[in-house]
């Protein structure tokens, strides 16, 4: 089987030691507003990147095409969110550049600053690259890029069960692969 990132996980991801339940973006206002103050985060906009128009509007449309995007396997972003009776945004984790002849993707994570310092990257990382390392995925490797000095995105991935592996491109990659075991927070 090909590795693919054509569908969200069934059942949704969750950690309930966490809190967390990963689930995609949804067409609400509530959703926007969390991903147009994230693009507006300065801290968050200098490590991810961020559109030049960071307003409510880009964001539903930026929401609206999320399931083109991970039809034609681009992407897949998920909103951390609280497991239990809040559809508040905590942050997000996603899988992008996917190498379908190594069968490994890139795995990228922010959580907004009010909910920073609670394991909740930690946990989302390592919900999504478990179920990206399983099936019905099929891929081999998880791989990050973390810019240098980021001791809290090295400690996220370490958490995660990754392994530094050096640097390329300015950044230190991180990876986990499918036979290694996660280890423990």
């Amino acid at each position: 089987m090909s590795p693919r990132l054509a569908g969200l996980p069934d059942p949704p991801l969750a950690d309930p030691a966490a809190g967390i339940v990963l689930r995609p973006w949804r067409p609400t206002a509530a959703d926007a507003a969390a991903l147009a103050a994230a693009w507006a985060d300065a801290e968050l906009a200098a490590v991810n990147g961020a559109p030049e128009d960071r307003s409510p509007a880009a964001a539903r449309r930026w929401i609206a095409r999320a399931p083109d995007r991970l039809a034609a396997g681009l992407v897949l972003d998920l909103v951390v969110a609280p497991a239990e009776g809040d559809d508040a945004v905590l942050g997000e984790v996603g899988l992008r550049n996917l190498d379908p002849a190594a069968a490994r993707a890139e795995v990228g994570w922010w959580i907004a600053p009010a909910h920073r310092g609670r394991g909740l990257a930690s946990a989302a990382v390592d919900l999504l690259a478990g179920w990206a390392l399983g099936p019905p995925c099929g891929l081999r490797q998880v791989w990050a890029r973390i810019l240098p000095g980021n001791a809290a995105s090295a400690a996220v991935a370490r958490r995660a069960g990754f392994t530094r592996l050096g640097e390329a491109a300015g950044t230190e990659v991180w990876a986990r692969a499918a036979r290694s075991r996660r280890r423990p927070r």
